[in-house]
């Protein structure tokens, strides 16, 4: 057992060391500044709570960014960082071994954030629905 926990943290550090290396070769390199970390990713609900704040982050950038842009120029960001977006998640999907089966997650969570939007669209048209007068008597119709 002890072994095993031993094989799986070296496994991490070279999977993280690849992936910084990697990383440095595009420039980018972990923020120095103090902040928060991920937090427990141990337990599904950790984990599922840190993909709950990254994708905030990421959405907060792209509202920030989208309504900074030029008027014209609006959708021409929001195409680019759903490209630039998916392939990160690309990227990141490639830092672990194919047996991780990364990219199957990736692509059904792109689905899903697809679906999520017309999920929302739904509950705005049916938040925002003009008030229906059901009272149909003949004072309301004129023929």
């Amino acid at each position: 057992m002890c072994g095993e926990i031993d094989e799986n943290v070296l496994i991490n550090q070279e999977l993280l060391d690849r992936f910084l290396l990697l990383s440095e070769m595009r420039g980018v390199h972990p923020l120095e500044t103090p902040g928060d970390g991920p937090g427990e990713l141990a337990s599904a609900e950790g984990r599922a709570q840190y993909m709950e704040k990254i994708f905030g982050l990421g959405l907060t950038r792209s509202v920030t960014d989208a309504a900074r842009a030029n008027e014209d120029e609006a959708v021409d960001a929001i195409a680019s960082q759903a490209i630039a977006f998916a392939r990160l998640a690309g990227f990141l999907a490639s830092q672990l071994p194919p047996d991780a089966d990364l990219f199957r997650s990736v692509i059904e969570a792109v689905s899903e954030g697809h679906a999520e939007t017309q999920v929302l669209e739904a509950r705005f048209r049916k938040m925002h629905a003009p008030a229906h007068d059901h009272s149909h008597g003949d004072d309301h119709h004129h023929h």
